[in-house]
């Protein structure tokens, strides 16, 4: 919490939090496309997989208002770790990016101390396509890699995270981080 102004809050995530995390998502595509993909059931169901836990894998910032301002979470399953988040698109450039991601590396080492060392992989992020994310992830280290639909299906497969019907198109970048440069 840290890189967090002055007043907001950092916690985990329970299912009374989906309707504000939808609305966050929706908002932020919207600035990018003028749709919106994200719907609360398919949060609902997401949620609902074996090894994941919201409260612990899932960070949400609020603002002092208590308005939902960001949001991560982190996937430890199939061949590497997956995030997935976003920041309100009108808060961007106040750090909570940086808390978020950072939260994001701190929780895939901790999974990863529990895994067997040949099992390690580097981890991926995954965003709405924004300037300001792709800053945010050089600045932290993070390498852009190239989109394909066998990439952006793995992440689908993996994570769940983009929370999408299948008929969806939604574009979204991909970064990955070497794990020598984790926290």
């Amino acid at each position: 919490t840290r890189y967090l102004p002055s007043g907001y809050t950092f916690r985990g995530a329970n299912l009374y939090d989906i309707p504000s995390i939808v609305l966050l998502l929706n908002q932020r595509e919207m600035k990018n496309t003028n749709s919106a993909s994200f719907q609360v059931e398919d949060f609902r169901r997401e949620w609902q997989a074996p090894r994941f836990n919201p409260a612990m894998d899932i960070r949400l910032v609020f603002d002092p208002r208590e308005v939902l301002v960001g949001y991560i979470e982190v996937w430890v399953a199939g061949s590497h770790p997956w995030l997935w988040g976003c920041v309100h698109p009108d808060f961007e450039g106040h750090g909570i990016g940086s808390a978020l991601l950072r939260w994001g590396e701190a929780r895939v080492c901790l999974e990863l101390e529990n895994m067997p060392v040949a099992l390690h992989a580097a981890p991926r992020f995954s965003t709405l396509p924004v300037q300001r994310a792709h800053e945010l992830c050089e600045h932290l280290g993070w390498h852009y890699v190239k989109s394909s639909a066998h990439l952006l299906q793995e992440a689908k497969k993996v994570t769940g995270a983009l929370h999408l019907p299948e008929n969806t198109n939604l574009q979204y970048d991909v970064y990955e981080k070497e794990l020598s440069q984790l926290n």
